[in-house]
């Protein structure tokens, strides 16, 4: 404490023989020295930051962009509609992006930019090979950020040149992935990696890249989207059939106890349908043939004739006969539309369904509606009605939901739902709107109870309990601090105060102490000043006439 006050005092001291220039020549000096200071050290801190890709981001993606990297701890800045992170960060923020899908479309594209040699003497295909390279180390570079990933590699086969009477070779690649210990490749990983290099390769498809694991020599890839064979077919008919068999259940949800049944078939073959629509046929010639024949011959008078051996003619009436034929050559039709439908694969060819309704549902309407009545019969021409109102209710509902083709796709019957006890087969009790009207009439057991108020009441027993525990330690603090009066000792001492006393009389007596300790911080050179003057004391005590003779002579000195 005394060194920083003495530099102090000591800078005190230089600058009151300055001049007031001086003084604000130095405070500028120093101003200047700490904010270089300070801008330095917000320099040295501030990561350099690099765009992220060429392409402009959209708010949608920004928004989910900064979500992704805030969630994974990397420092990024916006600026305008462009997001820049630090170069170490490049390849991670790629990733991460690319998983969140918050990269712009065809972004991926731009990295030719980033690893385009500008060597203009380089041949076309020894740059097209080096761009290839070096866009697979980049992507490699960005798989291997993923922390199930120790290593990665990845090498990109171009689209060769067209030859003649050959076909096009597609683009395709090749994804060596080396993971983490007890890390397996899964289904999610290897859709992800094979989006992530197609989406950086023009005409690269997501199923032409194969994905190997190098430590089980396993490859992998994303099946075609026509080929039926490759997909899990049965998975995705039981998908089909929950999700039906949710919509009719939460359709049917007012009927307990109800069972359904969903069987979905699956087309998976892919049709293309064409449909063709031609105008009206307009006519361009018309031809007409017509031919006309007629016959005439002499009648005779009735009666008998006279046998001349020929017959006597009279001219008589005659007998005629015409035809005609039309023939019309049209244009020929224009056609005026042209449709073209093609049916994906795995499209839904059939679904049926079956559905049980509880006896005691049906019971419970018809009791709902006749409070009056008992206990229905199969034979009740009123239950027979209501029972088949009730799955013509369903069934309708039932065909909407699945969109049945055919009246019979839907099978709607009414299951008999008995409780067995010790003395046979009983009918439940009736559901929904029956439990109101039988809930008066059907006591509750002792085991009903305690599970419907067991809880309640035990709730009330545990509160009143702590209410009794609290009044009585209240009762019995009240008499220790009731009336203001202090609380009287258990036992009280009577009688003098005993002394405790020595046969043989005191020893000696204790003197009071002079002053407390107390502690000063000095520096060296007190101490020393401190120990000259004990060290002169000591020599005037030795030798008085010499130690006068030495401060003589120390005082002449000084003069």
């Amino acid at each position: 404490m005394e060194r920083p006050r003495q530099l102090l005092n000591n800078i005190g001291a230089r600058l009151s023989v300055l001049t007031v220039s001086q003084r604000l020549a130095i405070g500028l000096c120093a101003a200047l020295i700490t904010t270089s200071l300070l801008w330095l050290l917000q320099w040295s801190t501030t990561p350099d930051l690099m765009p992220l890709v060429a392409h402009e981001f959209t708010y949608q993606e920004l928004d989910a962009a900064e979500a992704a990297l805030k969630g994974n701890g990397i420092p990024y800045n916006i600026v305008g509609t462009r997001l820049l992170v630090r170069e170490a960060d490049r390849h991670n923020a790629l990733r991460l992006l690319h998983s969140a899908q918050a990269l712009p479309e065809g972004s991926l594209y731009d990295m030719d930019a980033v690893v385009n040699d500008q060597n203009p003497f380089q041949a076309p295909e020894q740059r097209e090979y080096a761009q290839n390279y070096a866009k697979g180390n980049e992507l490699a570079k960005i798989i291997a950020t993923a922390p199930f990933v120790r290593k990665a590699s990845v090498i990109i086969n171009p689209k060769t040149k067209r030859r003649l009477g050959g076909a096009t070779d597609v683009p395709t690649a090749s994804v060596a992935i080396t993971l983490a210990s007890r890390e397996e490749m899964s289904d999610a990983m290897v859709d992800g990696f094979a989006k992530l290099v197609s989406g950086a390769v023009a005409g690269l498809k997501p199923h032409n890249v194969y994905i190997t694991d190098s430590r089980t020599g396993r490859s992998f890839n994303i099946p075609h989207p026509d080929d039926a064979g490759s997909f899990d077919v049965l998975s995705l008919e039981k998908k089909r059939e929950a999700h039906l068999q949710s919509k009719i259940l939460s359709k049917l949800a007012d009927i307990p106890g109800v069972q359904v049944a969903v069987t979905v078939d699956l087309d998976t073959s892919k049709r293309i349908t064409q449909k063709l629509k031609h105008d009206q046929p307009q006519p361009k010639s018309e031809t007409t043939q017509s031919s006309e024949q007629s016959s005439g011959g002499s009648s005779t008078e009735p009666g008998v004739q006279a046998n001349l051996g020929q017959a006597v003619t009279e001219a008589g009436g005659g007998q005629s006969n015409s035809t005609e034929e039309t023939s019309v050559e049209n244009f020929e039709a224009k056609l005026t539309q042209s449709e073209t439908i093609e049916q994906i694969p795995f499209a839904p060819k059939s679904v049926t369904a079956a559905v049980g309704i509880p006896r005691s549902f049906v019971v419970g309407v018809f009791k709902a509606r006749h409070p009056e009545k008992a206990e229905p019969k199969e034979d009740d021409a009123e239950f027979v009605k209501l029972r088949d109102e009730q799955v013509t209710r369903v069934k309708s509902s039932v065909e909407r939901i699945i969109m049945a083709k055919n009246p019979t796709d839907v099978a709607v019957d009414v299951y008999p739902d008995v409780e067995w006890g010790a003395d046979g087969g009983s009918w439940g009790r009736a559901p929904a709107a029956a439990a109101l009207a039988e809930a008066g009439t059907q006591p509750l057991d002792a085991i009903d109870l305690a599970r419907t108020y067991g809880p309640q009441a035990g709730l009330g027993v545990l509160a009143l309990m702590s209410l009794v525990m609290m009044m009585r330690i209240v009762r019995k603090a009240a008499p220790a601090a009731g009336g203001g009066q202090s609380a009287k000792p258990e036992s009280e001492v009577t009688g003098p105060e005993p002394i405790l006393t020595v046969p043989y009389g005191p020893v000696g007596q204790a003197a009071a102490s002079e002053t407390f300790l107390t502690g000063r911080e000095v520096d060296d050179e007190t101490l020393r000043y401190q120990e000259l003057g004990t060290e002169v004391s000591k020599l005037v005590e030795a030798d008085p006439e010499g130690a006068a003779q030495l401060i003589r002579r120390w005082v002449a000195d000084v003069d």
